[in-house]
């Protein structure tokens, strides 16, 4: 066996007992059309067994031409369950057909030696239209080289375009895995800034630290300053860091008219990091 080939399956069997390319491509099957499925299955194949950059290339952006990109991707909830418990936090759902295809391929593109994969990755990134680019870092979870992959999703998040992100802050659990605290604390302050939902950020529980705590109190000072106000999401990221500042930040929130301010203030002084609480508040926010 070809050496860069073994040593990519053992990457996908440390974390994927089952095949994603196969799974992911029979979620894409369920909806899309039947040639487009035979067209990726065989650009896959072809790949695999050849790699060729410039039929890549052609291949990634041709995509376009097979799929539909106002459809979205239907994946059971067993197929989920599995996709989850491969890669905790790793989710399809949200997404389109476009995006779940170039990711395919992108999975064979993980199979080539380090120098190729990442030089190949890295032109991709410098010439993807903003769904190529969402649809690379969607599948930062899946591919190999993950330390090399951090310095391009931090770059990613200064978009000034949502999609792209969405595509790395929210239901993606590689930042959780890889941001440093500072590059972690600056996504979650965006996420804060442009109003962007903090409850599917994949571990922003489990990532809270005293810095961004304390960012999140200057930025309430701040807005409440300006008349302004501060999503009542942002308070789950102070546990459990409640010195008396925060706690006099919490007794404003208890009194606030607003009803989710107080129950994001009962959550935390609950000590209440149930990820199904918060993500009910956030919700509400969104409806």
């Amino acid at each position: 066996m070809n050496l860069k080939v073994f040593d990519y399956l053992v990457f996908q069997f440390q974390r994927n007992p089952f095949s994603m390319r196969d799974t992911l491509t029979d979620i894409l099957a369920s909806g899309a059309a039947p040639g487009a499925i035979t067209w990726l299955r065989d650009t896959c194949v072809s790949q695999s067994e050849g790699f060729e950059k410039r039929p890549f290339y052609y291949a990634f952006s041709g995509v376009s031409r097979h799929f539909d990109k106002k459809a979205s991707v239907n994946a059971s909830s067993e197929q989920l369950d599995a996709l989850s418990s491969s890669v905790p936090g790793f989710t399809v759902v949200g997404w389109d057909e476009f995006r779940l295809a170039r990711v395919i391929l992108l999975l064979v593109l993980a199979e080539q030696e380090k120098a190729v994969f990442l030089e190949t990755l890295a032109a991709l990134l410098d010439t993807a239209d903003l769904r190529e680019q969402a649809a690379i870092f969607s599948a930062y979870p899946l591919l190999p080289h993950q330390e090399n992959l951090v310095e391009s999703a931090v770059d990613g998040l200064r978009s000034n375009i949502v999609d792209i992100f969405d595509s790395i802050a929210l239901n993606n659990p590689f930042p959780s895995q890889y941001f440093s605290d500072e590059e972690w604390n600056q996504m979650v302050l965006k996420a804060i800034f442009i109003s962007r939902p903090l409850y599917q950020i994949v571990g922003i529980d489990q990532k809270t630290n005293e810095s961004i705590a304390n960012a999140i109190s200057d930025l309430a000072h701040e807005r409440w300053a300006a008349g302004r106000t501060i999503t009542p999401e942002a308070w789950r990221s102070v546990i459990p860091f409640v010195d008396a500042d925060i706690t006099a930040d919490l007794e404003r929130l208890t009194n606030s008219d607003s009803e989710a301010d107080r129950r994001a203030a009962e959550l935390v002084l609950a000590s209440d990091t149930s990820t199904q609480a918060w993500a009910e508040l956030g919700k509400s926010l969104e409806s």
